[in-house]
């Protein structure tokens, strides 16, 4: 067995090689660093719609099928952000990408 982080993946049998893209390719996909590259761009545009401040106190932490997940630092600004400035902000986020678009944004409170 091989351990790349939370994941364990089975050593090929001796005698097997696989081509090293193949491989790398792998270990992206395993590791969660390919995902984390596809987000990259959504995750920005929020933390420039949001502005500097709100993006400290409320910051994007992934992006998958369309919907950015923003991890909030109380419930207060939870309920603010659901309520009232969601819908703004997908808006403003949205216009700053070229590709990807940002359907929804999904707030969950962080976890201390």
């Amino acid at each position: 067995m091989i351990n790349l982080g939370p994941r364990r993946v089975e050593e090929p049998a001796r005698g097997l090689i696989k081509p090293m893209e193949e491989s790398v390719v792998e270990y992206l996909q395993i590791s969660g660093l390919l995902q984390r590259k596809k987000a990259a761009p959504a995750i920005a545009a929020w933390d420039e719609a949001a502005g500097p401040e709100l993006s400290e106190r409320a910051r994007a932490v992934s992006f998958r099928r369309g919907i950015l997940t923003i991890e909030v630092e109380s419930s207060t600004l939870l309920s603010e952000l659901r309520g009232f400035a969601s819908e703004d902000l997908r808006a403003r986020a949205d216009a700053l990408l070229e590709d990807a678009s940002i359907r929804k944004l999904s707030f969950k409170l962080k976890r201390r």
